[in-house]
């Protein structure tokens, strides 16, 4: 066996996962969904790239990002046809001008839930084991490598 092969990775299995109560909670508190402590996000709009807590890379991979558009696409459907239905049965509107109200309800929605649907993708990731927990770091003279 060749001594530089990469390390296995170790799966994430069912009984090492927190309770998906507790995932849930991480996703909508936009916290790590490893450690429970860091945050995903250092604004509104600017994901970190790993865990400040724990150091876990969040997506390695650039197109791990269109699993949250799906994220965003159910928001925006959902914003989308309840502010339809709300218009359809209570005003008499015609349908051009309930799609001229009802879209910019939809977009801001996506907007408005941006770093909440990235949260719940990076704990889908987590869960599927795109996620690692970092190793140990070595410390030599009392400084971290």
């Amino acid at each position: 066996m060749d001594s530089m092969a990469a390390p296995a990775r170790k799966p994430v299995t069912p009984s090492t996962l927190p309770p998906t109560s507790v995932l849930m909670r991480r996703a909508l508190m936009k916290k790590c969904p490893v450690c429970g402590r860091g945050n995903v996000f250092a604004s509104h709009f600017h994901m970190n790239r790993e865990c400040p807590s724990c150091h876990v890379t969040f997506w390695k991979d650039p197109g791990e990002s269109l699993g949250a558009m799906y994220v965003d696409y159910a928001v925006a459907t959902i914003a989308f046809l309840v502010a339809w239905f709300i218009l359809d049965y209570t005003t008499n509107l015609s349908d051009a001008m309930q799609v001229a109200i009802v879209a910019p309800i939809a977009v801001a929605s996506i907007l408005a839930f941006y770093p909440i649907s990235r949260s719940i993708w990076t704990v889908l990731v987590y869960i599927s084991g795109g996620i690692e927990k970092p190793r140990m770091r070595a410390i030599r003279g009392g400084k971290a490598l």
